[in-house]
């Protein structure tokens, strides 16, 4: 039989194993250089797939805000406007907004330079993604915690950036959300930490502490669409002028479209999501009114 002592003994190196025995049990992390370099991978190459969208936009830049009904063809994106600065189009803004979209859609050469510049964009977008993993040392901010993680990046000293677009990703200094059941990206955000000058500074400059954010939503099991834009860009252009880009763009309402939708078929949905919309502000100005006429016979003051 085991003494008293014994028994103390064997208590207490129990007790001391367990916190042990616990940080054992823990998954460890996968690498955050690693994890990052996959999570690009998958954003790169979900942009290979052929899917096509409709959406809401509300996008504010320049000090005007608009609201649009965008649909994602075989040809291109085409979007009308539902809403300038928060009131809906009157009927002559309608009028003219249809016009414009039909005579876009009829217009091959207007459709060619469009389809152009989405693919430039495209190609930019990409070459951009594929320099992050060697653009950045990315570290664990905290351990991951109900499948999300958040990772901090900063410039890899290392790297030696080839163009202006490389050099200003290169001066960036942020955070990542990712999922990491899917490795995918949720949210970036980054900051200008130091001045990139444009042709050694004769053409122009980006200044510190220029920002951006970009998020992403999941619309299906295995699909991720970009719902947020932010951008506030200052710096000088030509030595001589300041300039200043602010751009902000939430995107909502994801529905699928065929992949082959045309113009033409993207056309006729516009035209139905701004009548339901024009009907909807109208229903709700009536509702307003009525509202506002019972608070007033009841002698109620409708202030807060």
């Amino acid at each position: 039989m085991p003494s008293p002592g014994q028994l103390v003994s064997a208590l207490l190196a129990a007790i001391l194993a367990l916190p042990l025995a616990a940080q054992q049990s823990k998954p460890v992390p996968e690498p955050a250089q690693q994890l990052a370099r996959d999570v690009i991978w998958n954003e790169l190459h979900e942009r290979d797939r052929a899917n096509r969208w409709e959406y809401l936009s509300t996008r504010t830049m320049a000090g005007q805000t608009l609201l649009r009904e965008r649909i994602e063809t075989s040809d291109g994106p085409v979007s009308r406007v539902l809403e300038r600065n928060g009131a809906p189009l009157t009927s002559a803004q309608q009028q003219r907004e249809a016009r414009r979209i039909d005579t876009y859609i009829h217009d091959p050469s207007a459709i060619a330079r469009k389809q152009r510049g989405q693919q430039q964009d495209e190609v930019r977008l990409a070459s951009i993604l594929q320099i992050i993993p060697q653009a950045f040392l990315f570290q664990y901010e905290g351990l991951p915690s109900g499948g999300i993680a958040r990772l901090s990046f900063r410039p890899n000293p290392a790297f030696v950036p080839s163009g202006y677009d490389a050099r200003i990703l290169h001066a960036l200094a942020g955070t990542m959300t990712l999922n990491l059941r899917y490795k995918r990206l949720i949210d970036i955000r980054g900051v200008v930490s130091q001045s990139v000058d444009i042709g050694y500074g004769l053409l122009g400059s980006v200044n510190p502490g220029s920002t951006f954010e970009i998020h992403r939503c999941q619309v299906s099991p295995t699909l991720w669409q970009t719902d947020l834009v932010d951008v506030h860009v200052r710096g000088r252009f030509l030595m001589l002028k300041s300039v200043s880009k602010d751009e902000h763009e939430a995107r909502s309402d994801f529905r699928p479209v065929p992949r082959n939708t045309t113009l033409e078929q993207a056309d006729r949905l516009l035209r139905q999501a701004a009548a339901d919309h024009a009907l909807q502000a109208q229903l709700g100005v009536t509702a307003g009114a009525q509202q506002s006429a019972a608070v007033a016979s009841a002698g109620v003051s409708s202030d807060p």
